[in-house]
């Protein structure tokens, strides 16, 4: 391959930061954001005004989720150690300083939330049943209050802004419902559908949906078929839908005024943050309709603070006061070398059943080629690979680099495509999604991206389960492939996995225990003789999400098989590397892997560019 690549995971890894949750304090002078820059997450808070910026805490913990309290002097937020996303609850100074830990509960204690009036902070916690419900406690620490006992599983939660009860959201993606609690713990459901989900964000970051008087209730629901944003007055109980089409949209927020409500809309993977009145009119769009906007919040003054990247552009904190967008905190240190990455088409390809399967295609600059192309599913199974920075649990342009061409198929059951999309693949996990992502590399075959004989496949959880189902399923269509952090056999990835994990499955796939046959059929453990690629698998040893004893059997039976593998086990992580040091081992072995396998073939970038001549 001419030229030296200079997009390499270990010059680059360091140099791109990741954003995660973000906060503004009250006054609107500070900025606190979570990002993993040279060493593992951690909170930093930076000035608006001046600019300048500190660390918010030192600590070997990564720290996440950085919420300020109403006076603005403190800081909560979370921190695990190792990966196994049981978290506890911290405070620090906003100036910065030692933090103080809440909880130190052996389960998950997250998401803090503190009470209008500083005292409390509201949390989510699985300490009860391995199911996570809604506390409370001293902000200065203490027992905690169990208010909610569900079993549906909470994942949000809003204090009403008079500190009367708490706003939240139940459920694992089936029929999922929202609920208000009061500090008595008297639960009431407030939105609630027969045959549809609604949610009080419905994205990552803390949901912000109650108006500044606390009566009406923003949230996201696809009783329509696509996700709308309602409003609920709770005095007279009508229900108002404010933006209603057929694009997937979430996480609406309140203006400080009440006039205005901002959200995101999804359009075929680019996310926008757009606003609207109140009363629905008025829809004014704010970010680039290119790229991925998250976590938009306002202002008290008015203007917006969104995150955004697009497949070409790393992550940036942008603030935005009408058409004036200003750069915050620029996730990129660095240049990137543009001329080495790809800027994704979006493509759509037939599967097995008519269906028009969406995905994001990459290719190389010429001059790089390898002829030779890799598949890479999204985890979830129901997510979306979208136009942002290192989405699809993997990023595709360290692959683009090294001279592969590179398909995210966005196969059947997965999010942006409206709840009949998503729901297709009940109880057929690892069925007709597979065929999508098959039909995905047989497309790029008779596009003639590349050769027979010179295709991976990559996936990362769910997607590192879809790498084993397919090379079993087709083993002549696959040349090489990497499953990171997979699952293998849905009995004893069912019996040992996190407690809300155990109900999604439930209600996906069924009850392991008085249907185990269901869960074979579906399982490639018990047909890993047809595999015949050589397969890199990885695992975390504390990963609550795929365990990593399923992992091990994957890999011991494979090498009983006679297969061509590698293993590689992180004993200090989860689910996916929160250490620098960590994630650099894994791409690289990853691309060494496909590197080895689908090596540079002299003359295939004329040879191809030839083919591609004839087909117009």
């Amino acid at each position: 391959m001419p030229g030296t690549v200079r997009f390499t995971p270990r010059r680059y890894v360091t140099k791109i930061w990741d954003f995660g949750n973000f906060d503004i304090s009250p006054d609107g002078r500070l900025l606190a954001y979570s990002a993993n820059r040279e060493a593992h997450w951690s909170i930093y808070v930076r000035s608006l005004r001046s600019g300048r910026e500190w660390a918010l805490v030192k600590s070997d913990k990564p720290m996440r989720n950085p919420e300020f309290s109403p006076d603005g002097r403190w800081i909560a937020m979370q921190a695990d150690l190792d990966g196994d996303e049981n978290f506890d609850l911290y405070v620090a100074p906003s100036k910065g300083g030692e933090p103080r830990n809440l909880t130190g509960h052996r389960m998950d204690d997250a998401s803090p939330r503190w009470s209008p009036d500083g005292s409390k902070i509201a949390f989510i916690s699985n300490r009860d049943r391995d199911r996570e419900n809604v506390f409370v406690m001293s902000a200065s620490g203490g027992d905690a209050q169990q208010l909610t006992v569900i079993d549906e599983i909470v994942s949000e939660i809003a204090w009403r802004p008079d500190g009367s009860g708490i706003a939240f959201s139940a459920g694992v993606g089936q029929l999922d419902w929202i609920g208000l609690v009061d500090l008595q713990g008297r639960v009431e459901r407030v939105v609630s559908f027969p045959d549809a989900e609604a949610h009080l964000g419905g994205d990552y970051g803390h949901p912000f949906p109650w108006s500044p008087d606390g009566r009406r209730l923003a949230f996201a629901s696809n009783l329509h078929g696509w996700n709308d944003i309602g409003v609920l007055d709770l005095a007279t109980r009508e229900l108002r839908w404010v933006v209603r089409n057929r694009r997937e949209k979430l996480r609406p927020v309140w203006s400080p005024d009440g006039s205005r409500l901002a959200y995101l809309e999804n359009r075929d993977g680019n996310v926008q943050v757009k606003s609207a009145s109140a009363s629905g009119r008025g829809i004014q769009a704010v970010s680039p309709a290119e790229g991925v906007a998250q976590r938009a919040r306002w202002h008290p003054d008015g203007g917006l603070v969104y995150l955004h990247s697009s497949q070409t552009q790393p992550a940036r904190l942008i603030a935005q006061r009408g058409s004036r967008r200003r750069v915050l905190v620029d996730g990129a240190r660095v240049a990137v070398p543009r001329g080495e990455l790809a800027r994704p088409r979006l493509v759509r390809y037939t599967t097995f059943d008519g269906r028009k399967i969406p995905a994001w295609l990459f290719t190389p600059p010429k001059a790089r080629f390898r002829n030779a192309a890799v598949v890479i599913p999204h985890g979830g199974p129901e997510s979306q690979t979208t136009n942002a920075w290192e989405d699809g649990d993997f990023a595709g342009q360290y692959l683009v680099a090294q001279g592969f061409a590179v398909l995210f198929p966005n196969y059947r059951g997965g999010t942006g495509y409206g709840r009949a999309w998503r729901k297709i693949s009940d109880r057929d996990l690892g069925g007709a999604d597979m065929e999508d992502i098959l039909a995905g590399g047989r497309w790029l075959l008779e596009q003639g991206v590349c050769p027979p004989g010179r295709l991976g496949i990559l996936g990362t959880s769910y997607g590192g389960y879809a790498v084993a189902h397919c090379l079993e399923k087709a083993p002549d269509l696959w040349a090489v492939g990497v499953s990171i952090v997979g699952f293998f056999d849905w009995l004893t990835a069912s019996k040992e996995e996190r407690g809300n994990l155990a109900v999604y499955d439930r209600q996906k796939m069924g009850n392991y225990a008085t249907e185990p046959d269901h869960f074979r059929k579906y399982s490639p453990y018990l047909y890993l003789e047809k595999i015949r690629s050589p397969v890199l698998f990885t695992g975390g040893a504390n990963d609550p999400r795929c365990p990593v004893n399923d992992v091990r059997q994957m890999v011991a039976g494979m090498r009983r098989a006679g297969k061509t593998i590698e293993y590689l086990e992180f004993p200090d992580e989860g689910h996916w590397p929160r250490k620098k040091r960590n994630e650099i081992v894994l791409y690289e072995r990853a691309i060494e892997w496909l590197g080895r396998h689908l090596p540079e073939e002299t003359g295939a970038r004329g040879k191809h560019a030839r083919r591609r001549g004839t087909r117009r």
